[in-house]
């Protein structure tokens, strides 16, 4: 793909770069309509209300004040109440808010032919710059309403106050659409870059899973995604100080890099984290106790494939009763439990058993 297309679809990210961020420039889009459209719903309310003590050439002006206070209240509404459970819906609704301030300033410019236009030029400026969507859209909807206005100018007002609109809105609109594919390169970019400082922030740079961090921050919010139940696996790997004393430190690495490997390929590696040097933490969401039972076994499998042992607690409660710190704390004694056990075996016996609360 060439420079100009990445460039106009992508903001001059990469296809693979750009999807990821989506998400997230969709729930920006959504905080920013609920700003927006709060702001430009009492700065109408302020205009209406002007143009109904002032009189005179405003008198002229009240109904497109009104029905614009009207639409911003409408869009306020939505964003607030549909966007957080619609949150594809939040580019749609950022466009209708656009147009919506195009034909403000349209009907404004249009209701006085003899005067140039000041609204409609300001908003060329402005507009592309307010949320964020792929240029090309930007560049697509700013050139259709542009020539809408040149017909509608043409038609109606004086023509030295048209050829006026015409010279300002080609000059003014050109400068717009450089900036704001500019300004899409620079928010995405952004958005990649504090996208990425989050990973590392709550990524374990060793074995790749999520780290103790994101296991704080993170989770509380279990108590909420799950409808039935939830089970934490506690997972503590079984000789890593020995192999780190007898064979070296990047031995004892690949032995982490392999258990995270076999415990995030059995339950995601969204819900794995690593919360010590040796210990690994599981959550699973609404899966049987004979389901989680064959995903451990699946993880002992691939562990002793590799030479390596792991001690394994697990803890289920349900929703109803949910205690999520006693969840862990419960797992984590069952697998102290395991590796007492463990240790206890001559020879190091590598069988393991799971215990269940």
């Amino acid at each position: 793909m060439n420079k100009f297309q990445k460039t106009m679809l992508y903001a001059g990210l990469e296809k693979r770069e750009f999807e990821p961020l989506l998400p997230e420039a969709r729930e920006q889009n959504g905080r920013y309509m609920v700003m927006y459209s709060s702001m430009t719903a009492v700065l109408f309310a302020v205009c209406l209300l002007t143009a109904i003590l002032a009189g005179g050439k405003l008198t002229v002006n009240r109904p497109v004040y009104a029905t614009m206070v009207v639409l911003n209240v409408l869009f306020y509404l939505c964003a607030r109440l549909v966007l957080p459970r619609r949150k594809r819906l939040s580019t749609l609704l950022a466009v209708c808010y656009i147009l919506s301030l195009y034909g403000y300033a349209f009907a404004i410019s249009l209701l006085h032919p003899d005067a140039a236009a000041t609204a409609a030029v300001a908003f060329l400026l402005v507009m592309p710059a307010l949320f964020f969507y792929r240029p090309v859209y930007m560049i697509l909807l700013t050139l259709a309403v542009e020539v809408v206005y040149f017909v509608l100018a043409a038609r109606i007002k004086a023509a030295p106050a048209a050829l006026m609109d015409l010279w300002n809105s080609l000059f003014f609109g050109s400068i717009s659409l450089l900036l704001s594919v500019y300004q899409m390169r620079v928010k995405f970019q952004l958005i990649q870059e504090k996208r990425k400082t989050r990973q590392l922030s709550e990524t374990d740079l060793l074995t790749g899973v999520r780290n103790r961090n994101s296991f704080e921050t993170g989770r509380g919010g279990y108590a909420e995604r799950c409808r039935e139940s939830l089970t934490c696996v506690f997972v503590d790997v079984n000789g890593l100080h020995e192999l780190n004393d007898t064979q070296g430190h990047e031995a004892g690495d690949v032995m982490l890099q392999t258990v995270a490997r076999a415990v995030s390929d059995a339950f995601g590696a969204a819900d794995t984290f690593r919360i010590g040097g040796d210990e690994f933490v599981v959550f699973s969401t609404d899966v049987p106790l004979t389901g989680t039972r064959e995903r451990i076994g699946a993880v002992l499998r691939d562990v002793a494939a590799m030479g390596y042992s792991v001690s394994v607690g697990v803890s289920r409660q349900e929703k109803a009763a949910l205690d999520v710190d006693g969840l862990v704390k419960n797992a984590e004694r069952n697998m102290y439990r395991e590796k007492k056990r463990y240790y206890e075996q001559s020879g190091h016996d590598r069988r393991q058993r799971v215990l269940d609360a």
